[in-house]
């Protein structure tokens, strides 16, 4: 039994993974080198501009704050991707019912096709990471606000971030019937933590006097301010978020045994 479970899980991983996070990484890659490329070259008024907006310091700033909006991107959309093709392709062409006639569980099944998702999502946004903190050495050291360290223990967070609300994500996907629907929810729940960074841009003054919370919720921006913290943060937010990510498991199997099949 042990071993068919096995097998099982193993076929399904292949389906729910598929091509995606395979062309997210290669994608990834190249979006990180691009960026490091690209933005020095760019003038030096908008990289001014950065600088101020966001109350940053230096060129491998600017960089990789651009870095980490990719990293958060990519790592979240590759398992929004999965996770439809996953839960919300099976309701649409009614193949769910026939998917579940084997002899194993709801919570088998959901497990079986989310894990995978979930650590395929985590894998671009380590890479991506450590590709992040390779193109910003030659922006590092001689007094500058950045480190390897930094940028890599930062894009954890955002990696960490991105897994958590794809764990957030799979409970509402397992009551939707429609792509265009489960997308717009993706991307309403991917828009939100980076709401207060937009404040900060356009409404600085509604910071004002708020200086702790603004330090608190203004991801990205955040992580350069305080980047000798985000190694050790870094870590914690990926235990924090495989934890969080069992305990959605756990939540979703429940729902999902209480929820109609067409």
């Amino acid at each position: 039994m042990q071993a068919t479970l096995r097998r099982y899980r193993l076929l399904e991983a292949r389906h729910a993974i598929g091509w995606v996070p395979v062309l997210s990484l290669l994608v990834g890659i190249a979006l990180v080198v691009l960026t490091a490329a690209l933005i020095p070259r760019l003038p030096t008024a908008v990289n001014a501009f950065m600088e101020r907006a966001f109350l940053i310091r230096g060129l491998g700033a600017v960089i990789l704050l651009n870095e980490y909006i990719g990293i958060y991107f990519l790592a979240f959309f590759c398992g929004a991707t999965g996770l439809m093709k996953a839960l919300v392709e099976p309701r649409e062409n009614r193949s769910l019912e026939l998917l579940l006639s084997k002899p194993i569980s709801r919570s088998a099944f959901l497990v079986a096709r989310v894990g995978p998702v979930l650590l395929a999502s985590t894998l671009v946004g380590v890479v991506m990471s450590l590709a992040t903190a390779l193109v910003v050495r030659p922006f590092t050291g001689g007094g500058a606000s950045v480190s390897m360290a930094g940028a890599l223990g930062s894009g954890l967070v955002f990696t960490a971030l991105a897994v958590l609300l794809l764990s957030v994500l799979v409970v509402p996907l397992l009551r939707v019937r429609d792509a265009l629907q489960a997308l717009l929810i993706a991307f309403v729940l991917w828009v939100v933590p980076l709401a207060p960074s937009a404040v900060l841009l356009y409404r600085p003054d509604l910071f004002e006097g708020r200086e702790r919370l603004r330090e608190l919720i203004v991801l990205g921006a955040n992580f350069i301010w305080f980047d000798a913290a985000m190694p050790l943060l870094g870590v914690i937010a990926l235990v924090v978020a495989f934890v969080a990510s069992w305990g959605a498991l756990v939540l979703g199997a429940r729902v999902f045994e209480r929820t109609e099949l067409r």
